[in-house]
């Protein structure tokens, strides 16, 4: 084969590459907004912010450090920790922050990294802002 021909094969395997991780990164974008719209059970569960995280967990890092850097109290529930509470919540992905109201009612949640804007918006909304 040509030293042209197999650049181009080269060429294709390489696009070909980019097409599948756009899928997977596709995939997991996905299910992180089924798990942000599932219903959660969080009887038994103290704390009107939560963090769900698991190690290691490069986005639960994140997400555990925009809360800090917020200055708000949070309850982190670590699925190694208490892998139980995660399951009977019905946690599917993590990082998740659920936020609830005063009276105990979801005021929003945040699935992945969140932004600066996003967790202020969630703060707001419960009521912690």
């Amino acid at each position: 084969m040509s030293e042209a021909a197999w650049r181009l094969v080269l060429a294709g395997g390489a696009g070909a590459a980019a097409l599948l991780a756009a899928a997977a990164a596709r995939w997991r974008h996905r299910a992180s907004l089924r798990s942000a719209s599932a219903t959660l059970d969080l009887s038994g569960v103290a704390g009107r912010l939560i963090l769900f995280t698991s190690a290691p967990c490069r986005s639960c890092d994140a997400a555990r450090a925009r809360l800090e850097a917020a200055g708000v109290a949070f309850r982190e529930i670590r699925h190694a920790d208490e892998s139980r509470v995660h399951e009977a919540a019905g946690v599917a992905a993590v990082p998740l922050i659920v936020a609830r109201s005063a009276g105990g009612v979801e005021a929003g949640r945040i699935a992945g990294k969140p932004s600066k804007r996003a967790l202020r918006g969630l703060l707001r909304a419960a009521g912690l802002l």
